[in-house]
């Protein structure tokens, strides 16, 4: 099992026991996809090497992931980010940044 597989075993079987299950359990899902992506990627050998430019890798190549998606997977970084006490948020996608524009306002 890969080192950075056993440090988020120890942060996800609690989490995963307690509030809304079905969500936790996607939750963790997407942080794991996150995590497989970084390791083919980069060889990721513990989490608390995860950083900023780690999420914004992963946005330039899920440019194409719907809104929803996009925020589900920012979402888990975020319980991420917590779990490793990081003090800031991580790198929201392109999408979420730029603010709509209603049509008809100058």
């Amino acid at each position: 099992m890969r080192t950075w597989a056993r440090e988020l075993e120890s942060y996800t079987h609690d989490y995963v026991r307690r509030g809304g299950k079905q969500n936790r359990r996607k939750q963790v899902s997407l942080i794991v996809n996150f995590l497989e992506f970084t390791d083919a990627l980069e060889g990721l050998t513990s989490l608390h090497r995860l950083g900023k430019r780690h999420v914004i890798t992963f946005w330039k190549a899920h440019r194409d992931l719907p809104e929803k998606s996009a925020y589900d997977y920012w979402l888990g970084f975020c319980q991420l980010w917590i779990w490793l006490g990081k003090s800031e948020k991580p790198p929201r996608p392109h999408k979420m940044i730029a603010p709509s524009e209603e049509p008809g306002t100058n």
